[in-house]
């Protein structure tokens, strides 16, 4: 029996370089009213799961990093981030691997894999090195931007889905190690149970969409964050901040 674990996850910030007001929300101002609340809940780690920033062209994540101070903390890179350019903020550029960042850390005896999605495809052969096919079922946690497959979210799954999501469910399908992948970019919260393992949406904290129409729609822009806790099993909830 391990030890139980707690992660908090935040995604879909989309920071820019200045306070704006966009989709019915001030951004900062949406992002600053999630982590106000979870710094209240006790937790082992938080996760920022992609979409740090919005213009990658003009920020250098450094207002992020201010507001994270003095928390534990680990990212992946969206499709909105610039892996090179996160990396170099965050002091990770020894985990670039042909300008996409990977890596892995090991706590409290389970294995969380950190895999980018910031071009909107997995490369399931860097992602092979971070998995050790010799450790335990079920023992290996993954966080990466894009769900690897599609979600029955009408909008996401037609217009941006993962560009080799196929791929990639065939690969977390066959994999022993990984039960769990905990994803971001579809703008809302859904817990899907695929073949052979499950995948978790955690909502943005920016503006959430439908899941329903085909078109763009925007449901609410009340900020989201999820909690997840490992133990003898894997509980996934998530929440919106009113």
């Amino acid at each position: 029996m391990g030890e139980n674990i707690r992660i908090i996850q935040l995604n879909d910030m989309h920071i820019s370089s200045g306070d704006i007001f966009r989709n019915g929300a001030n951004i900062r101002n949406n992002f600053l009213k999630a982590l106000d609340r979870i710094r209240k809940i006790p937790h082992d780690f938080i996760v920022l799961n992609g979409d740090l920033a919005h213009d990658i062209d003009d920020n250098d994540y450094q207002w992020l990093k201010e507001q994270m101070t003095g928390l534990k903390y680990h990212i992946t890179s969206g499709n909105h981030d610039l892996s090179p350019l996160l990396a170099k903020s965050f002091g990770l550029e020894k985990h670039l691997i042909s300008d996409k960042l990977f890596y892995k850390k090991r706590y409290k005896g389970k294995n969380f894999v950190f895999a980018d999605t910031s071009e909107e495809y997995l490369d399931t052969d860097i992602l092979k090195r971070f998995i050790d096919r010799h450790s335990g079922k079920a023992d290996t946690f993954v966080f990466m931007h894009h769900p690897p497959s599609l979600c029955n979210s009408k909008h996401m799954d037609t217009f941006y889905p993962l560009g080799n999501h196929a791929e990639a469910e065939d690969y977390f399908s066959k994999c022993e190690q990984v039960e769990h992948v905990f994803c971001a970019h579809y703008h809302t919260n859904l817990n899907l149970k695929k073949e052979n393992f499950s995948l978790h949406i955690c909502p943005s904290t920016w503006y959430q969409i439908g899941r329903k129409q085909k078109k763009f729609n925007i449901r609410h822009s009340f900020p989201g964050y999820g909690i997840i806790d490992i133990g003898d099993s894997v509980r996934v909830k998530h929440y919106y901040i009113k």
